[in-house]
């Protein structure tokens, strides 16, 4: 049975070490089938994978008819060739084991390939792939911020944010993520509105990712 495989490579060691990106969706096992995994970074590989037959176990001179084959790739660090025997010391025997355990596997996480290349084993590290994230409509405003909820994951993004207000001042900016109010996990742009609103006239304390990914916390004083 032969899978799809689009893959975007990201080479970060030479040898035997590569971290890419990696994310896995159901195939129908048909050549022109949608992508079974994806590995996320600067350019763009297909991967073809089956089963390791007994022909195959012979001409690799192995032992057992384990693993999953790759028949070709266009291009990635992984090659033409290559066996993959386990996803982080889990046995793949065939590719409904390979899937199996990706299922298992976060988006985000990293984890390990062990691959059978010219007669060694080698290991190559990997990271699935996070859902993309969508803004869902509905904006609300709270102390001159206006936020909306994301779909995967926790946190508000931020919209706007008025000029002037002690936001801005504090340095807070379009396209942070508010993660937490005083302490309390923001899940929606609503609840967003409703920890502020309960906070009336005390401060304000915001957990806040910015775009170099630091977190900050912002104080923001009650309004008169």
């Amino acid at each position: 049975m032969f899978y799809r495989l689009r893959i975007l490579v990201l080479l970060v060691v030479p040898a035997l070490f590569a971290t890419f990106v990696v994310g896995s969706r159901a195939s129908s096992g048909v050549p022109n089938a949608e992508p079974t995994f994806q590995i996320v970074s600067p350019i763009t590989s297909e991967v073809f994978t089956r089963d390791v037959t007994p022909e195959i176990a012979r001409d690799l001179h192995m032992n057992q008819t384990e693993g999953v084959f790759v028949d070709d790739v266009r291009p990635s660090p992984l090659r033409a060739g290559d066996v993959i025997l386990s996803v982080n010391g889990t046995r793949t025997s065939c590719d409904v084991d390979l899937q199996t355990v990706l299922a298992q596997i976060p988006a985000g996480e990293a984890f390990m390939l062990e691959i059978l290349r010219n007669g060694q084993i080698e290991t190559v590290t990997v990271q699935r792939a996070t859902a993309p994230v969508a803004v869902l409509p509905g904006m609300y405003t709270a102390r001159g911020i206006s936020v909306e909820s994301l779909s995967t994951q926790n946190g508000v993004t931020v919209a706007e944010v008025e000029l002037g207000t002690s936001a801005s001042n504090a340095g807070m900016k379009r396209g942070d993520i508010i993660l937490e109010v005083d302490g309390h996990t923001v899940h929606s742009a609503e609840e967003f509105q409703q920890f502020m609103r309960q906070l009336n006239n005390l401060d304000a304390s915001l957990r806040v990712r910015q775009a170099d990914n630091h977190v900050q916390v912002f104080v923001l004083p009650s309004q008169p």
